[in-house]
């Protein structure tokens, strides 16, 4: 199987994630084109990442991700009781639904670097607020359902390490304090948890290197 996708991407990341911790080959390959009317032959929503199964092109990493759990049932990702499931599509929705809008701002203002524009001092400052509030109402559903205790990734660890990477990420890239887990220890106990497991170190030294490179390239 092929997978469309650049490193840095954390959509992507996710679904090498999964393949990584479930023992999957995947071919991966960047995207030509990306963007263009060319791409949509691919994706016709113009988005990474995009699997190629054999027989057809398949968009969105978590369809792609359950796709890839039902090809590949061993070592299972997915709780088989439905209490617990629901549990786990909670924490899989939280990282698109909760993180990603609030990171997105502060993504913004470290892109406009590259762009001449001056960084909103004011924008950030609201934005970590928002970043801080939402690992707060997700250090209290951790606190509230649980996510220790566990031998091995599930399919919502795969969801959310790539997002956490780039929250502690980014007060680096805007010279802020690194503090964005000071008040919210559940999810800090995670994710020292997380970031020891072989597969989640393998795609966060990929993020970093694809981040690299691509600031490489947009200095020019």
């Amino acid at each position: 199987m092929k997978l469309i996708d650049l490193p840095h991407s954390p959509y992507a990341a996710r679904v090498r994630l999964l393949a990584y911790a479930k023992g999957i080959e995947l071919e991966c390959v960047p995207p030509e084109g990306f963007r263009t009317a060319e791409f949509k032959r691919f994706n016709v929503l113009g988005k990474l990442p995009v699997l190629h199964t054999g027989n057809r092109w398949m968009p969105e990493s978590a369809v792609i991700m359950e796709y890839l759990e039902d090809l590949h049932p061993e070592p299972a990702m997915r709780p088989r009781e439905p209490e617990e499931r629901a549990v786990a599509n909670l924490f899989s929705r939280f990282p698109d639904t909760y993180l990603q809008p609030a990171l997105r701002p502060l993504f913004v203002q470290f892109m406009g670097k590259f762009m001449g524009k001056e960084r909103d001092d004011q924008v950030i400052a609201n934005g970590f607020a928002e970043l801080n509030a939402q690992l707060g109402a997700l250090d209290a559903l951790m606190e509230r359902y649980g996510r220790e205790n566990r031998a091995q990734l599930d399919l919502a660890d795969c969801m959310l390490v790539p997002v956490m990477h780039y929250a502690a990420m980014l007060p680096d890239l805007l010279n802020r304090p690194n503090g964005v887990l000071n008040d919210a220890p559940r999810v800090a106990a995670w994710w020292n948890w997380a970031q020891s497991q072989a597969p989640a170190a393998r795609v966060r030294g990929e993020i970093d290197r694809g981040m690299r490179e691509f600031m490489e390239k947009m200095n020019g």
